[in-house]
């Protein structure tokens, strides 16, 4: 075999990387960052896994322990995600409902991953609320979802429905 074949495919193949490669968007990691950080529930759901990390996967006891942890995370990184660290309790509203968050206190997580409900919100639309899950998820729930979520006893099949 010579070794001409073996340039020009070795050619194509890289030229057919470059071109899938750069046709596509580029992403940047703060793009990616901010994407799974857009809401006030997924910001707050992102910062109590944080949280965790910092403190054998519990969660903070209360909320002035939560407080004064943002307060104290690094302002740069709060930009990141979308905070205005001047501005940190606004953090704790719905955007959806104007309302503040009720959050679970002290819930345990895992190294290996936790999906429990952490962040809440009080009122929702249309008798639906939000539910932010450690995880970095949220959904949106009915009125008996919400409640076995929030005090963590399982709700019956029909409404364990994912939205």
């Amino acid at each position: 075999m010579s070794p001409v074949p073996t340039t020009r495919s070795l050619l194509a193949a890289c030229l057919a990387i470059v071109v899938a490669v750069g046709c596509g968007r580029d992403v940047s990691t703060d793009d990616l960052v901010a994407q799974a950080n857009s809401t006030n529930i997924e910001r707050l759901a992102s910062l109590y896994t944080g949280y965790q990390s910092e403190n054998e996967w519990r969660g903070p006891p209360d909320e002035a322990a939560f407080k004064a942890y943002i307060r104290a995370f690094d302002p740069q990184k709060l930009k990141r995600i979308g905070i205005d660290p001047a501005a940190a309790d606004t953090l704790f509203t719905s955007e959806r409902d104007g309302q503040p968050f009720k959050i679970r206190y002290a819930v345990k997580g895992s190294a290996m991953g936790s999906t429990e409900p952490v962040v809440f919100e009080s009122t929702g639309l249309d008798g639906r609320r939000q539910v932010g899950f450690l995880d970095m998820t949220e959904r949106e729930v009915d009125e008996a979802e919400y409640q076995s979520l929030w005090t963590g006893k399982p709700a019956s099949a029909s409404s364990q429905r994912r939205s």
